[in-house]
């Protein structure tokens, strides 16, 4: 028998919240038939916050006259006995039992979020509701717990029949994984598994398995193209595009790209959305590259647009254009899996159950992936500690003393690269790489820079580096994990760990103290800027000599150690000895360093580029023979001026192409007139969203620039509106983005999206799906940012000429999320009254294409306006 369980609750911290309802079901773990039900509402002697009782449907009315936990304890205790128990995600409902002295920590734990895990590789959200859609399981008014109970137990059957089909190699590799731990939870999970598996294969039979799919896929093909072309015409070229829409300034700027490529120069463009500016500057740049032999390398900002112009764009120009040409696509080493890294991973016995769940992940997608990028999957926090110590991202990969060196992703990858005309990069692994001392990318002479518009905050990520307590100490404990487990003599290494981390506690008590005295208030996370007054009050030079000389010595220990192959793990400590050097020392002046804490990781030392244009002009657009750069949001009131001084583009010449959209035809901004400062009237805003949602009832997205505002409309409107059969779906309360992006596709009609930052940009809703964009507040910058504070020191007027223009640049791309084609038709509503109160409310007016409709009526009177418009179409 196993029980399923799950619990309602107050909120998400155990100490300080309480169990709302109980659901247990006892179920046939063979046939799943069901035995035994208990289910009760808890009454919390606490108030239920609102924001929960719209997610649960659970209200105070519901709970008063429950029986209390102290009430229920020992029913529960008895209708579980020593049965396993089955959860999604267990850690949480199995937390908050134990913290109410219901001691089910002997109990097997059973979870079907670690299931799921590893036999739903691609499924991009791991929560109850996905899943169960995922494998077409009925599931009704989730957030309750007797029906997900029912949800879960029909999900854990469904994830054992997925197992069940899988080859008798998988399930061997599985096996072996599974053999390397000693939790029990594991070794029943093993059990249910494997129940007609006596013996687990050994490492080498594991190995030569693996290595064998790996050999299969790493096929590098060195046969000669062909290709003697002679120069066409670009027209000619998009002539044979057959059924893609041509566009007349998509020819043009193609043109324009083809006299930058063939005349070394160095070209800025903004191309509106809907010129289709993928197919613009890859024609040229493939005939570019076949006629004068010379690689052209395209980048853009996020890898999922790397991989459409892989997967689709390229692809199609393969196929439609006559020209023979290759292409390649290639990210930063970090994305790729290291073949000895992981091997090293598995040569550890009883290994943790979250490590164990990452692996099973690992070993099937090994079986799976083409491109063996890390990012294909999805991961949990946990899981991100753990990347680290299996991607490429250490010098042993490419030395000739790996052993699994013909095997290595990384190499291969940049072997395609070597071989192929187009090659398509991310802005991470362009300015990632500039920064390392050995360039993969020093070949670069063509450069395409799509989403030009990212550049800065590209540059600031890539660069910015990260120490924290919990990640310097789980490398070192690993260290001394394979030490013990190797029977390697650890009494040197444990001395110098010991004298490494008793300095860097001074070093990060310090800092956090720093912090306090900076930031007012109990925040749970808190940043601060470092300034000149962190280094007065304690000898940092002194102290950075001390951690450096205490990592040289583990360094050393490891090195000479002919046991096991510390290569990596040295990598890591050489790294960490240069980011603190960086951080320590107060005359590296080029640098923004922060100090933040949180609870998860504790203190973290960052930092990253003061000014990323002197750096942008130094190593990269003064290597280049040609580049361009390109957006469709790089003006700003109808000059390039803030984008050229931001990243130092003296030497570039600037075009602009005009949208060939008719806003007159396809949108209208409605500014309303009576709902007060934007800064004190958060119950106005809600209640004219209370009426215009019943109006428009769906097909909106809602961008916001805080997530207290997100809690306040969806707590104000969600219990109403979904008596109108209306949904909402707010970031941070309902789940994943991808999760709520597919709700809300799949009735858009009935569905509003509330979002902050991620949906200004990066989401495409296609036409119909979506004719209305609220705008709640413009995009400025947090003026506490440490980053904004830090590089205002270049700006006579930091406000004017820094944050404004930011703002702008992220409102143009929140109102393309609405206009995406010649088809699309919609309405803007801006709730900032500051278009019209302050001295820059013209920039931001300039935001929006000239020909918009503007209105700038009453709420009222907009509504009555909709209302009919709206019946009269219907």
């Amino acid at each position: 028998m196993i029980i399923g369980f799950d619990l309602e609750t107050t909120g998400l911290e155990r100490k300080q919240d309480k169990i709302i309802e109980i659901a247990l079901v006892k179920f046939d773990e063979t046939t799943f038939e069901i035995i035994d039900t208990y289910s009760t509402f808890i009454n919390p002697e606490i108030g239920i916050p609102e924001l929960i009782s719209n997610i649960t449907n659970i209200y105070d009315s519901d709970v008063e006259n429950a029986p209390k936990l102290t009430d229920v304890k020992l029913e529960i205790l008895e209708f579980i006995g020593w049965y396993p128990l089955l959860w999604h995600n267990v850690s949480f409902d199995r937390d908050f039992f134990i913290e109410n002295w219901i001691d089910i920590s002997r109990n097997i734990a059973l979870d079907t979020f670690f299931l799921a895990n590893f036999l739903c590789l691609y499924v991009k959200s791991l929560n109850l509701e996905m899943l169960c859609k995922h494998f077409w399981i009925w599931f009704s008014w989730a957030h309750r717990a007797l029906n997900d109970v029912h949800a879960t137990i029909n999900l854990f059957e469904k994830l054992l029949g997925a197992f069940n089909i899988l080859s008798e190699e998988q399930k061997e590799k599985l096996h072996y994984v599974f053999s390397l731990s000693q939790d029990k939870n594991i070794d029943y999970l093993r059990f249910i598994l494997y129940w007609d598996y006596v013996e687990v294969c050994d490492f080498w039979v594991f190995e030569t398995n693996i290595l064998k799919k790996i050999k299969n896929k790493l096929k590098i093909n060195e046969d000669i193209v062909d290709k003697k072309i002679k120069k066409k015409k670009i027209k000619s070229l998009f002539s044979v595009l057959g059924s893609v829409e041509k566009r007349d300034n998509q020819l043009k700027m193609s043109e324009l790209i083809e006299d930058t490529l063939s005349s070394n120069k160095k070209t800025v463009i903004e191309a509106p959305t809907g010129l289709w500016k993928s197919f613009a500057y890859l024609i040229p740049s493939i005939q570019h590259s076949v006629i004068k032999n010379q690689k052209v390398f395209v980048s853009t900002k996020t890898k999922n647009l790397q991989d459409q112009l892989f997967y689709k764009d390229l692809w199609f120009l393969q196929e439609s254009l006559d020209i023979p040409f290759t292409y390649a696509k290639l990210k930063w080493k970090s994305n790729y899996i290291s073949t000895k890294a992981f091997f090293d991973e598995l040569i550890l016995w009883d290994l943790p159950y979250a490590k164990v769940n990452f692996l099973l992940k690992i070993v099937l997608w090994l079986d799976d992936t083409e491109c063996w990028e890390l990012d294909e999957l999805n991961y949990f926090w946990v899981e991100f500690g753990y990347l680290r110590f299996i991607n490429s991202d250490w010098l042993g990969v490419i030395l000739d003393n790996n052993p699994y060196k013909n095997y290595e992703f990384l190499i291969y990858a940049r072997h395609q690269v070597e071989v192929s005309d187009i090659v398509v990069i991310n802005h991470s692994l362009l300015f990632s790489d500039i920064h390392s001392e050995n360039w993969v990318l020093w070949k670069v002479k063509n450069l395409i820079i799509d989403e030009a518009h990212n550049i800065e905050d590209s540059v600031t990520e890539s660069v910015k580096q990260r120490m924290n307590e919990k990640n310097i100490s789980e490398l070192l404990d690993i260290i001394e994990s394979i030490l013990t487990k190797k029977h390697i003599d650890k009494i040197k290494f444990l001395k110098q760990k010991e004298i490494f981390l008793s300095h860097l506690d001074l070093l990060m008590d310090y800092s956090a103290s720093y912090v306090q005295w900076k930031v007012w208030g109990n925040q749970a996370y808190q940043v601060s800027l470092i300034q000149e007054d962190f280094f007065w009050e304690a000898d940092l030079s002194n102290l950075w000599n001390k951690l450096e000389l205490a990592l040289l010595d583990i360094v050393d220990i490891l090195a000479v150690t002919e046991e096991f192959d510390f290569s990596k793990e040295i990598s890591l400590l050489n790294t960490l000895s240069v980011n603190l050097r960086i951080f320590l020392k107060k005359s590296e002046e080029n640098f923004i360093k922060t100090v933040t804490v949180n609870d998860r990781y504790g203190v973290s030392l960052e930092f990253t580029l003061l000014n990323p244009g002197n750096y942008l002009d130094e190593k990269l657009w003064n290597k280049l023979d040609s580049v361009v750069l390109t957006s469709a949001t790089l003006q700003i009131s109808g000059s390039f001026a803030y984008i050229e001084n931001i990243l130092a583009l003296k030497s570039f010449d600037f075009h602009l192409f005009e949208s060939d959209f008719d806003y007159s035809k396809q949108a209208t901004l409605f500014v309303p007139s009576d709902l007060g400062n934007i800064k004190n009237n958060n119950t106005e805003v809600v209640n004219f969203l209370d009426k215009f949602y019943s109006v428009v009832r769906g097909k909106t997205l809602t961008l916001l620039t805080s997530f207290n505002i997100i809690k306040k409309i969806y707590t104000s409107l969600n219990s109403k509106l979904l008596q109108q059969w209306v949904h909402l779906y707010p970031q941070g309360v309902g789940g994943s983005k991808s999760k709520l992006l597919s709700f809300y596709l799949e009735d858009s009609d009935n569905s509003i999206l509330l979002w902050t930052d991620s949906f200004w940009e990066w989401v495409d809703i296609p036409g119909e799906k979506l004719k209305y964009l609220v705008i709640h507040k413009f995009p400025f910058s947090v003026p506490t940012d440490p980053i904004f504070q830090a590089r205002s020191i270049f700006f006579k007027d930091p406000f004017m000429d820094y944050s404004v223009p930011k703002a702008i640049i992220k409102l143009k791309q929140g109102f393309w999320r609405l206009i995406r084609t010649k088809n699309d038709k919609g309405i803007v509503v801006l709730l900032d009254d500051r278009i019209y109160s302050t001295r820059w409310w013209e920039k931001f007016f300039d935001a929006f294409p000239k020909e918009i409709n503007k209105k700038y009526v009453s709420s009222d009177k907009f509504l009555e306006i909709l209302g009919k418009s709206l019946e009269k179409n219907n």
